[in-house]
């Protein structure tokens, strides 16, 4: 009896799961002061369904300096003191802004050789409109 009621159950979870015909929805995240509330996203869907509105596409924030405060650059770049990787201000030195798509790439995919033999990583979640936002804001550092 025991089996049975286990198997039953299991079906029971497996159905449930997998056999929603509802539409996934992916959160689209809307970066804040990290001062404010850190670690906190808010889900577009969620908010419009709240607030009783159709929620649309929501336009990536643009704000550089707030983009780089809220990932994880920091951990690697600060303004003006190389850290494990260069500092802005070299970076603003070296490149201009035609090199933005180059660089645009760079992040996104990753890369090692320009400013030594330690590799960055790629940041394959970051949307191109942040990172473009990103950069601009780098290349404005002196």
């Amino acid at each position: 009896m025991k089996k049975v009621v286990a198997v039953f159950s299991l079906i029971t979870i497996c159905y449930a799961c997998g056999s929603s015909n509802a539409e996934v929805k992916k959160p689209i995240s809307i970066n804040v002061n990290p001062q404010i509330n850190a670690g906190h996203k808010v889900a577009v869907a969620d908010t419009a369904k709240a607030s009783g509105t159709q929620a649309t596409a929501a336009a990536p924030a643009k704000d550089g300096k707030a983009l780089i405060a809220g990932s994880d650059c920091l951990a690697c770049h600060q303004e003006t003191n190389k850290l494990v990787g260069p500092a802005y201000a070299e970076v603003a030195k070296k490149y201009k802004e035609a090199d933005i798509p180059k660089l645009v790439k760079k992040i996104i995919d990753g890369g090692s050789g320009v400013w030594g033999e330690i590799p960055m990583p790629p940041h394959a979640s970051l949307a191109h409109d942040d990172v473009e936002a990103m950069v601009k804001y780098i290349l404005t550092i002196k």
